[in-house]
């Protein structure tokens, strides 16, 4: 991760001495807005902008300015919907780019703006026209959350690319690319200032949009993450973050002490977390799985929060710490918001394909609308339901954990596991992860539906296979033994991964690959899948009765650090000087090391 830079502020006592000078002398504190007219503003950034300007963050789905009309991404359809929601009307449903993830409108209404995530691309959509009016190639990796801002531009976070890329949607076109600290992820524009959730480290970093460049990045704590949303409080300036705890470094895991829900607040005049005002939903309400987006009612002091995991949304008052309520939704609740007069609350169930209209007066849910036509096979929908919820007692205990903790959207948490009883294991990715049996660092499962293993023991699942008649590791098959249980299985097959970038240096990564070859790699990293699908003994086993390991494969590397089954390597580079049978260092030339990391980098190749 880059190094924290933060920009300098001038602190309370300066501030005032300032501000009382400024009246002395018949000026008035220039507010956001009137700093940027004309000539950007200079570091030191003196003061928040105006609570009564321009504020905006991403979501699933968005409202227009009417209060009646209702945009929503359907990311399992690969659609958008159009809904009047108080007339119980789907408008429309329109295919856009595959995995939609966010959408914005525009203050007219007229456009919707559609991040999808697996095209790397933006849809602009024309409401009334009911089409696709531009598809603006982002060219970068996952393009996942979009804001509107003023002159028409638009900022989207781009994961795999760790960069927002600003469009303007007059022309069209990328006219900037603002490099940021990994994975952003959910964003929040407050006049020139554009805050950006890191998604697996937890971190929020704060763009100042004159310079185009991130001028501070702030932890939120080391274990935090799975932190896709950002919604401020601008009155108080206060911006809050659902989020995950992450018990990786507990050598005694049970499903209880994995991972824990949090509600953390960031004071926007320092960039700085409010520690005691952290919100442990576990402690304060019911335990709930993977708190994912929120809604804030500024006037009664209100929070509402969706959380993913556990079907369902907390009502958490402000000002007394207090739960207020639990209401129960459908599958998967990842987009959250309230109408203009705040009298109602809608919920976006993103596995379901559903809105859940939600009586704020009462905390009543008044209306479940299908608003998206759902083609996807039954199996994958089913099986992406079983993988992201706590909810259900056969996968885990106590409204807990769920696959999608660690591994959300297929991904590694870039977490190492140290309670394990076979030591410290490190999160692989999951794509293509039905061409790389055995399974596990041990090599331990050689089929997928071997996660009944992991359900009955991490999540303290009852399991997807009825009573106690499971099967040893690499014993007889669990396949055809649960239907819902080969459902699960579907599902992790069906994860599919990005394509890789084209090197910076298509040269340096062509010799990387003669290296490759020349030092052997092809012995254990065989194939399109960059795997023998065996195991080997590399040095790293001081905790395997035998020395050996899985061998993994070598895909989507730049996803997946730290390496080794047990993290030791932090970078690629770290590979090659460690000791063990990858150590280089000693007997090839740097610039040839240098380009092997560079081939790798570019794994799978098209």
């Amino acid at each position: 991760m880059p190094e924290r830079k933060r920009c300098h502020r001038l602190r309370p006592l300066q501030w005032f001495t300032l501000a009382f000078a400024l009246l002395l002398t018949g000026l008035a504190v220039p507010t956001a807005a009137q700093q940027r007219g004309g000539t950007p503003t200079p570091l030191p950034l003196y003061a928040l902008p105006d609570p009564r300007g321009r504020f905006a963050t991403s979501n699933t789905i968005a409202l227009s300015r009417d209060n009646r009309t209702l945009v929503a991404a359907n990311m399992l359809n690969n659609t958008i919907s159009i809904v009047l929601p108080t007339q119980r009307q789907l408008v429309a449903e329109i295919a856009v780019g595959q995995d939609p993830r966010s959408v914005a409108l525009t203050d007219d209404g007229a456009l919707a703006v559609v991040t999808n995530r697996q095209d790397g691309t933006l849809s602009v959509v024309d409401i009334t026209a009911q089409k696709i009016v531009a598809t603006i190639a982002l060219d970068g990796i996952f393009p996942y959350a979009v804001v509107i801002g003023d002159n028409n531009l638009a900022y989207v976070s781009l994961q795999g690319s760790s960069q927002i890329a600003v469009v303007d949607l007059t022309t069209r076109q990328v006219i900037e690319r603002v490099p940021t600290p990994d994975f952003p992820t959910g964003l929040a524009l407050w006049e020139d200032f554009l805050y950006v959730t890191h998604f697996w480290s937890g971190d929020i970093s704060l763009v100042y949009l004159p310079q185009g460049r991130v001028v501070d990045t702030a932890s939120t704590g080391v274990d935090t993450g799975l932190s896709q949303a950002v919604e401020l409080d601008v009155t108080r300036g206060i911006a809050y973050l659902p989020q995950t705890r992450s018990n990786a470094q507990n050598t005694n895991l049970t499903f209880d002490t994995i991972v824990f829900p949090v509600i953390n607040s960031m004071d926007l005049r320092g960039l700085s977390l409010q520690r005691r005002s952290r919100i442990n939903l576990d402690a304060v309400a019911q335990p709930v799985n993977m708190p994912f987006a929120l809604a804030l009612d500024r006037f009664q002091n209100r929070m509402y929060i969706a959380n993913a995991g556990s079907n369902n949304v907390i009502v958490y008052d402000l000002g007394s710490g207090q739960t207020r309520g639990t209401i129960e939704v459908d599958s998967n609740p990842r987009g959250i918001l309230l109408n203009r007069d705040n009298t109602l609350l809608f919920v976006h169930n993103a596995l379901e394909g559903t809105l859940s209209v939600v009586q704020t007066s009462n905390l009543e849910v008044i209306d479940e609308l299908p608003i998206s036509n759902l083609t996807i096979p039954v199996d994958i929908l089913l099986g992406a339901q079983y993988f992201y919820t706590a909810a259900n007692p056969r996968l885990s205990a106590d409204n807990w954990v769920s696959c999608g903790n660690c591994h959300f959207d297929g991904l590694s948490d870039g977490r190492v596991w140290r309670g394990f009883a076979g030591g410290p294991r490190n999160t692989p990715v999951l794509y293509g992860v039905q061409e790389t049996p055995p399974y596990n660092w041990s090599g331990t499962w050689d089929e997928l539906q071997d996660v009944e293993l992991k359900i009955r023991s991490l999540q303290a699942g009852t399991g997807l296979i009825e009573g106690q008649n499971f099967n040893p590791p690499l014993g007889d098959p669990h396949a055809g033994l649960s239907l819902d249980l080969d459902i699960l299985a579907s599902y992790l097959a069906s994860l599919r991964g990005p394509a890789s970038l084209p090197p910076d240096d298509p040269a340096l990564a062509e010799r990387g690959a003669a290296v490759f070859a020349e030092r052997g790699c092809t012995d254990c990293h065989a194939g399109a899948a960059a795997t023998n699908q065996g195991r080997s003994d590399v040095g790293t086993g001081d905790d395997a009765p035998d020395g050996a390991f899985d061998v993994p494969s070598l895909r989507w590397l730049w996803l997946s650090a730290p390496y080794f089954h047990d993290g030791r390597a932090q970078t690629l580079l770290d590979v090659f000087t460690l000791s063990g049978a990858h150590q280089l260092i000693y007997n090839v030339p740097m610039e040839d090391i240098h380009a092997l990391t560079a081939y790798l980098l570019t794994l799978p190749t098209p």
